[in-house]
């Protein structure tokens, strides 16, 4: 659904006149606006014919008169949306929506049947299980303009998945079988700073929906397009608690019932929130702001935000494992294993914001000169490391993530890319790519030229090519260990196994020249390198007894 929103300072009247003409002649009045090019694009016959219902428009007036006269609209105009609403502010209104985005407020429920769930301690706070009317639930989600409170939803994993088919089937049983609901869903968890009961109606302070976010949008859609809701009950879990332990608890608890990865409940962290919000206050000159999408489909209804401009927590957590970590090799794995491996390195509350923007932004830009045949694109399966490439060679070494100079080298490198120039930095780190490519294969044999992506062998290579010592951030762990035995494989080639914890490691001639047959049962130095799924051993040396 297509809602538009315009705002004026004067009189309604004129904005009507002006919203006409507009309609009339969208080419003329909107030249050299770019947000006229999007509403037409909107508005025309091909997006047109994949409409539900014709858009709303919803003209809102900031005034401290009284509410609008009267309004003579031409027919024409009127007939191109399915509603027409006019939205007066005052100071008062204007403080409710203040209130409002800041999700800072009280809510009152009438819900007529409860249970009390005593928590056992008073400082986690107390839970209610109650049957609501699904007006009421409504009163909750809108504001006083009728409004829906997205805000209301931040703590939930996943946002509003659209008309799929689980909420179809939601949608059919409200319009069909709305006496049904209560029994067919699995209900809603509410969590709030404090739960009261007051004169037989909950006193809500700062409530937010925790799981329920497709039956609440079903819900509100319902409203929205007149569908009665008189014999729809809700089943809702009120939970009132100061402590942000007990709150995330919450969370993981009421989404169990579905399958939801560790990294959906990572990603409703203060930090993902605040780091949310700092995306939209940065944007590189030259280029289109960037967004972090936390969430499932939280920017799907913006039409004016292009995929090409969201990073989703997957995209983000690899490119700071790539970029940041110096483990490009392991950026291709899926997030529930990055996350599991290195929580302990990223997103921490003291980090500054800025190394996650600038990974974001090489990421999705870098992704963009790819698909637009800019870059080379037998490369695009290596895209980490023309990344890597590019903050390497434009910005050098990197600071730890807790130094005070990681806000400086992230300002600096920002600012060298600006105004388009990062197409130039990529097409260089494309070329050191291919570069050190051919001296890796060269000097370790055509076999080598396969599980390149995945080596962290490669990746010791390609650092010591770029700066020709070993790169500062290289965490690869010395062992000591006895070698059990040495044999021939079957092209002549010594290889052997080391004995380790938990499982003996190999070796190979390839990568230790040196080795001989005399390394049988003696003591070794090694280091422990990973080509995919494949461990072995480099740099074996003998040891003095």
């Amino acid at each position: 659904m297509l809602e538009l929103y315009f705002l004026t300072f004067g009189k309604m009247e004129d904005l009507v006149k002006q919203l006409e003409r507009l309609w009339d002649n969208m080419e003329e009045v909107g030249q050299g606006e770019e947000w006229v090019h999007i509403l037409a694009y909107a508005m025309s016959q091909k997006i047109m014919l994949q409409w539900k219902d014709n858009p709303r428009l919803r003209m809102i007036s900031y005034s401290n008169t009284e509410n609008v006269p009267g309004l003579e609209i031409n027919s024409n105009f009127n007939d191109c949306f399915s509603d027409i609403s006019y939205i007066r502010l005052d100071k008062r209104r204007l403080q409710d929506i203040v209130n409002s985005n800041e999700n800072s407020y009280q809510a009152e429920l009438d819900c007529k049947t409860s249970l009390l769930v005593p928590s056992g301690n008073a400082r986690f706070g107390n839970a209610y299980i109650t049957c609501m009317p699904a007006q009421e639930l409504v009163k909750l989600m809108i504001t006083s303009d009728g409004l829906l409170r997205r805000n209301m939803f931040d703590d939930n994993v996943r946002d509003s998945q659209g008309y799929s088919a689980v909420n179809q089937e939601i949608s059919a049983t409200l319009k069909e079988h709305p006496d049904r609901f209560v029994l067919f869903n699995n209900g809603i968890t509410i969590v709030c700073k404090k739960a009261t009961t007051e004169n037989g109606k909950y006193v809500l302070e700062n409530p937010q929906i925790v799981n329920g976010c497709q039956t609440c949008n079903m819900i509100y859609q319902a409203y929205r397009r007149g569908v009665s809701l008189e014999c729809v009950q809700v089943i809702a879990k009120i939970v009132g608690s100061n402590e942000e332990e007990v709150t995330q608890g919450i969370v993981r608890g009421a989404n169990r019932q579905n399958i939801v990865y560790e990294e959906a409940f990572e990603t409703i962290r203060g930090f993902h929130k605040d780091l949310e919000k700092n995306f939209e206050y940065n944007q590189v000159k030259g280029y289109q702001k960037i967004y972090y999408e936390r969430r499932s489909r939280q920017y799907a209804d913006n039409v004016q935000i292009r995929p090409q401009q969201k990073i989703s927590f997957r995209g983000l957590i690899q490119s700071m494992v790539a970029l940041f970590l110096n483990h490009v090799e392991d950026s291709h794995k899926h997030e529930y294993t990055l996350l599991k491996s290195y929580k302990d390195y990223l997103f921490i509350d003291e980090h500054s914001y800025k190394p996650y923007y600038l990974a974001a932004f090489l990421c999705l830009n870098v992704d963009i000169l790819f698909r637009e045949r800019k870059l080379p694109k037998e490369l695009i399966s290596y895209k980490m490391h023309i990344m890597l490439l590019i903050k390497e060679m434009a910005g050098g070494h990197s600071p730890d993530l807790v130094s005070e100079g990681i806000d400086k080298y992230c300002e600096q490198l920002l600012e060298k890319l600006e105004e388009g120039r990062l197409r130039q930095y990529a097409l260089e780190a494309c070329k050191k790519f291919e570069d050190i490519r051919i001296k890796w294969i060269n000097a370790k044999g055509e076999q080598y030229k396969y599980g390149i992506k995945d080596s962290a062998e490669f990746r010791s290579f390609l650092m010591k090519e770029i700066y020709g010592v070993p790169s500062q951030g290289e965490t690869e762990k010395s062992y000591v260990g006895y070698v059990m035995n040495v044999g021939l494989d079957k092209r002549g080639t010594l290889y052997g196994f080391i004995e380790h914890m938990p499982d003996n490691i190999f070796f190979h001639e390839f990568d230790n020249p040196d080795m001989d047959r005399s390394y049988a049962g003696k003591k070794v130095s090694y280091k422990i390198v990973r080509n995919g799924n494949q461990v072995r051993a480099v740099n074996v040396r003998l040891m003095n007894h």
